[in-house]
Formats: structure tokens, C-alpha cells, sequence
């Protein structure tokens, strides 16, 4: 039993330098929205980090991003359902290829909760649940994006941790 009590508490300890993913796949402010879905998608990621040209992280753009996104559009569309199928179906297609211009610096999320290589599983899992985000990414001394690790990795790192 004491076994178990020192591995479970040796999870909290752990470093995020040895669970976060270190090939981090990005935006710039300026790619689109049509862009970055392409790459979620390639990718099998639900948030991707936006760094400038310094590789600093000065957004995230997640999937929940994404469906506030399309609920606003939403409410816009309550209207269309005046109009007849053939205009309501050109009005969609219209809505759709704009916003698939616009930039992701436009739906992004700008508060963006990050932490450094060196910080424990257990303080990045509380932050994750105190500011309800699955995903952080990881910056070194000089902000510069370096890992992200999410709530799946925490998950997994706590679920190895666990008593059989």
C-alpha cells in the first residue's frame, strides 16, 4: 500500500518537459479560419497554438472556439428560414466561404494560460481545471512556445500512475 501511496504522489511531481508533445503544429493571427481547420484536422489536434514571429504564443484557437463560433452564426441564421431553399442554401455557401477567410485572430482565445517545461503534472492539471482549458502550452524562459500538453495527456500520465 505505501508503494502505491509513493507512486501516486510521484505523479504530481512529474514535469510537463516529460509529457508534453514537443512538435507543436501552429498559426499566425493572420492565417484563416479555413486554414486551420485544414490543419486540425491533418493533424488529429482540437487546439492549436498562434505564435508571432518570435514564436511567442499570443493565442489559442481550440474546436470550442470554433463552435462558439458557428453558435453566433447560428443565431444569424434563425432568420434564413424565411427565405426560400434555393436563396437560403446561396446564402449558406456565401456565409461559409467568408468565414473560412477571416482570421483566426478573430475567434481566437487571447488569454491564453501557459507553463514552463519545468512545472509538476499536478499544478498544470489544476490550472487546466480552475480555468476549464484543455490545453497549455508549454513556453521556455523566453516565452517562446516550446511543447503543449492537454488534458488527454494528463489523463494518460494519471491513468498509467494508477494501481492495477
Amino acid at each position: 500500500m505505501t508503494n502505491t501511496k509513493s507512486s501516486q504522489s510521484s505523479i504530481y511531481a512529474r514535469r510537463i518537459k516529460d509529457v508534453m508533445s514537443s512538435d507543436v503544429v501552429t498559426l499566425r493571427v493572420n492565417d484563416t479560419v479555413h486554414s486551420a481547420l485544414v490543419l486540425m484536422g491533418e493533424n488529429r489536434v482540437s487546439a492549436l497554438p498562434v505564435v508571432d514571429k518570435q514564436n511567442r504564443c499570443v493565442g489559442i484557437l481550440s474546436t470550442s472556439d470554433l463552435v462558439d463560433m458557428t453558435r453566433d452564426v447560428d443565431d444569424d441564421l434563425y432568420h434564413l428560414d424565411l427565405v426560400d431553399p434555393t436563396s437560403r442554401r446561396f446564402l449558406l455557401d456565401k456565409l461559409a466561404h467568408s468565414m473560412g477567410a477571416e482570421p483566426v485572430q478573430s475567434f481566437m482565445s487571447e488569454a491564453v494560460n501557459t507553463v514552463g517545461a519545468d512545472t509538476t503534472l499536478g499544478h498544470a492539471a489544476r490550472l487546466m481545471l480552475h480555468n476549464q482549458v484543455h490545453h497549455l502550452p508549454v513556453i521556455d524562459d523566453q516565452e517562446q512556445l516550446i511543447g503543449i500538453i492537454s488534458t488527454m495527456d494528463v489523463l494518460a500520465e494519471f491513468a498509467d500512475a494508477a494501481p492495477n
